[in-house]
């Protein structure tokens, strides 16, 4: 078998020789794809130049098995944190914002979220959002932000520390209900809604608060450049009172907030913004803000980063 080229007549041999040749660049190439060019396509590395990652914080903030509200939270600290080390890790995203419309919630759970934020913050660009409230622990949770972005309506602050004790001895007593407590120590029962609290029992409480609230300024102190000591009575300030005493850096939209967090992150304008949601919740998880297996019944006392009105409180079985 013989094949012309050009004049030039190519026998068997010729051919198989650059077809074996063909074959090999043909295998070298498809090489070079699948170590350099297949991982990074199935990691996202090549589903665009650079995207934005959007994570909404909303409600209460709880862990999504704890002890704080039978209205909330939809989703518990733990999905949010989740949602951060994703986009920590996947190297299509460059920047990230959180949309913010929360009250604040426990201590433990505010705590959480702010070292999930401050640990993607030494990794990647971070824009915190507040549209609505962005208050007490939330506000204490998106404080290792880049950037704090507030809308013009948002309220923001709150920063303090209270606990709530609800106490039933009066309304047992009309009632002829007596209970008897046995304990090892007499602060062992300290918040119980079952007897009067003693000064002893407020002063227990007063530390406990004062102990939080030192750490809540601390932390203050150390991402912002606040303006006066004011801040720290405990209220809400409007964005524009905000701005002026150092609790945010801008004034703005969600749009500010998305392109402020593109250019941290020397991505284009036109770089895309991908939402990362938590698995959603059951119905009966939906109406109750709480899992489908637990009971609800009245907490005695729970130390709460939020802002008013407080809200009411649950505790499983």
């Amino acid at each position: 078998m013989e094949l012309n080229i050009g004049g030039t007549k190519l026998g068997k041999k010729e051919l198989l020789i650059i077809a074996a040749v063909f074959i090999i660049v043909v295998i070298a190439l498809a090489s070079i794809a699948a170590i350099f060019i297949l991982p990074k396509i199935m990691m996202g590395g090549f589903k665009a130049v650079g995207q934005v990652a959007l994570i909404k914080i909303e409600g209460p903030l709880a862990f999504t098995s704890s002890k704080y509200s039978i209205l909330g939270p939809l989703f518990g600290v733990e999905d949010y944190v989740e949602l951060m080390e994703k986009a920590e890790r996947d190297p299509a995203i460059k920047a990230v914002v959180l949309y913010v419309n929360s009250p604040g919630g426990s201590v433990a759970a505010s705590e959480a979220l702010y070292f999930a934020v401050k640990k993607l913050a030494e990794k990647k660009p971070v824009v915190a959002y507040i549209a609505d409230y962005g208050t007490s622990g939330a506000y204490m949770a998106v404080l290792p932000a880049h950037e704090i972005i507030a809308s013009n309506s948002s309220l923001t602050g709150a920063i303090g520390v209270y606990a709530l004790v609800i106490n039933y001895k009066g309304l047992m007593d009309k009632l002829g209900v007596e209970v008897y407590t046995f304990k090892s120590g007499k602060l062992k029962d300290v918040g119980s809604p079952f007897r009067e609290m003693t000064e002893e029992d407020a002063k227990v409480y007063e530390e406990m608060i004062s102990e939080f609230f030192e750490i809540f300024k601390q932390r203050v102190l150390k991402h912002r450049e606040v303006e006066s000591e004011k801040i720290f009575s405990g209220r809400p300030y409007t964005a524009s009172k905000a701005l002026e005493l150092g609790l945010i850096d801008e004034i703005g939209t969600f749009d500010d907030a998305i392109n402020e967090a593109r250019r941290l992150a020397g991505l284009p304008e036109t770089a895309p913004i991908r939402e990362l949601r938590p698995t959603r919740p059951k119905l009966l998880e939906m109406l109750l803000g709480l899992p489908a297996s637990q009971k609800l019944e009245l907490l005695p006392s729970q130390e709460i980063l939020a802002i008013w009105p407080p809200p009411t409180i649950a505790i499983e079985h």
